[in-house]
């Protein structure tokens, strides 16, 4: 599987039925029973136990963790017995199921889905094999259903910025088309059009400015809700933040810039008679 291991040994020949029971913790089970200790050689009690016999069973290694609930899930303490030792009421709980796990070198993962057939019709051709998939496969459908979540936000996302940014447009470009008079006068007294352009794109970008704060800050309050659903990624990412933002901005400039230019180009006395 690669799961690393941090210190101790693996299981081997020696753990065998009827011989020292032992077992290999994860990572996260060593620093919450034994923090700041070594955790080689202590011991634990689980699954077979029973009052004349606890069923002591001892570390003899410390395993990296693994998401075994998910990506976007912190580990959770785990250990691993082998199999020999393992109790027989313990299939029950897995509903009498096991995984087979084979690595390939080289060359396709399913090239050796033959061979472990043939393998367990040789031990018992009575134990049916199924559910057969690469690693990349079961991943894939373990992810499934926070994938299309994440896909669906995105999109409803995007709907909401095109959204946005297509209404920033459309009332900052109305109101200052609105000021076409106003800019013939100011044109008339002396105001240059870098003034003009300067005048309009700041006061059409200030409400839009307010707008982006309250939403930066509404949008951190409800990142609680989707933090569950990333894997990598903090739901205050800067970067999303940052890039918003700018875009936003931008077309409020944009939005204010195109139609204070074209007024700015009108006469004088043109603007103010068709006003």
């Amino acid at each position: 599987m690669g799961i690393p291991l941090r210190s101790g040994r693996v299981f081997d020949e020696r753990d065998r039925s009827g011989g020292d029971r032992v077992v290999i913790i994860s990572e996260t089970l060593a620093r919450t029973a034994w923090p700041g200790q070594d955790a080689i050689g202590n011991r634990l009690a689980c699954c077979d136990g029973s009052e004349n016999d606890p069923g002591w069973k001892t570390i003899i290694g410390v395993a990296g963790d693994v998401r075994s609930r998910g990506p976007a899930r912190e580990p959770m303490p785990e250990f691993y017995m082998p199999i020999a030792q393992v109790a027989p009421n313990t299939f029950d709980w897995v509903q009498r199921t096991m995984t087979i796990v084979a690595r390939a070198e080289a060359g396709d993962p399913a090239s050796l889905v033959p061979v472990i057939r043939n393998v367990m019709r040789d031990i018992d051709p009575t134990v049916p094999l199924h559910s057969v998939s690469t690693m990349d496969r079961w991943l894939q459908a373990t992810m499934a259903t926070d994938r299309f979540n994440t896909l669906l936000l995105s999109a409803l996302g995007a709907i909401g910025l095109i959204l946005a940014l297509a209404g920033i447009y459309g009332v900052v470009s109305y109101f200052a088309g609105l000021r076409t008079y106003e800019i013939g006068v100011r044109i008339a007294l002396g105001a240059s059009t870098r003034q003009i352009i300067t005048l309009v794109v700041r006061q059409g970008a200030a409400p839009v400015v307010l707008g982006v704060v309250i939403g930066c800050a509404a949008a951190l309050a409800a990142t609680r809700l989707l933090r569950s659903g990333l894997f990598g990624v903090q739901p205050s990412d800067p970067l999303t933040f940052g890039v918003t933002i700018v875009v936003m901005l931008a077309t409020a400039a944009a939005a204010a810039f195109l139609p204070a230019r074209r007024a700015s180009r009108v006469p004088p006395t043109r603007a103010l008679r068709s006003t």
